[in-house]
């Protein structure tokens, strides 16, 4: 007995030596280290980012949970990125972790099914989200939350940037517009919510729309638009990259 358990040490020992030697020309460290579009600014403590690749059995939990939509891409970046709370986010920051992981799980090209808005044509496309996606990043100068002067009331409002935890009050146009009101810290100096909410129905369009904008600060982060060039009619647009869950497989 003591004799075959001596001939399975040396069938383990040889397999283990075998897989060292199969996986010894694989890279030793795949995280990358990343500068967020935010610089990192509105986090506290944040010093380092470090991006590393999705794993196949992690690719499949995520994609095979139950959760839908942004929770499924939360819990991905929950497993990817280190440095910075995941929930935390500004979103500026989150669609660009998302463009990262992405790249390092596999690969700068991304291969999608995209509909010619001018023929409708189904193509497939292929883009080099490493080359093509541009990223700016905010001033140094910018601050969160931060005052914007109202055009018409001839006030000052402080707004701040939504995170992550927050997305579910901005999912589509009529929650972003009930929910306005929770990205403004104050308006006239006055921080009471409800008196808040209440003058924001009563603004002029002008005030509503310059709170809107300088609370989603869109300009900055990653640009997800590319120029697309129709093959069939020929027909030059320009489109977005989708995101979803999707964007994270090799299919």
């Amino acid at each position: 007995m003591s004799e075959l358990k001596g001939m399975g040490k040396d069938v383990g020992a040889a397999r283990d030596k075998a897989l060292e030697a199969l996986f010894s020309s694989m890279p030793k460290d795949e995280d990358i280290e990343v500068d967020l579009p935010s610089r990192g600014k509105f986090y506290k403590d944040v010093s380092k980012v470090t991006v590393s690749p999705l794993s196949f059995y992690e690719e499949e939990k995520i994609l095979n949970s139950k959760g839908k939509g942004s929770s499924i891409i939360n819990k991905l970046l929950e497993k990817c990125v280190e440095g910075v709370d995941i929930h935390d986010l500004v979103l500026m920051d989150k669609f660009y972790l998302l463009t990262k992981v992405r790249e390092a799980s596999y690969g700068s090209e991304y291969d999608f099914d995209i509909a010619c808005p001018a023929c409708s044509t189904e193509i497939k496309s292929t883009l080099d989200i490493g080359d093509h996606l541009n990223v700016r990043y905010v001033p140094e100068s910018l601050e969160d939350p931060r005052l914007v002067d109202l055009p018409m009331l001839k006030v000052e409002a402080k707004v701040r940037f939504p995170r992550v935890h927050e997305e579910s009050f901005i999912e589509d146009i009529e929650l972003a517009s009930n929910n306005l009101y929770r990205f403004v810290v104050s308006l006239d100096g006055n921080e009471d919510p409800v008196f808040i909410s209440k003058a924001l129905k009563r603004m002029h369009i002008r005030d509503l729309k310059t709170l809107a904008k300088e609370i989603s600060l869109n300009e900055f982060g990653i640009d997800p638009r590319f120029l697309f060039e129709c093959p069939s009619c020929g027909e030059t647009t320009m489109m977005q990259i989708p995101f979803g869950a999707d964007f994270f497989s090799v299919s």
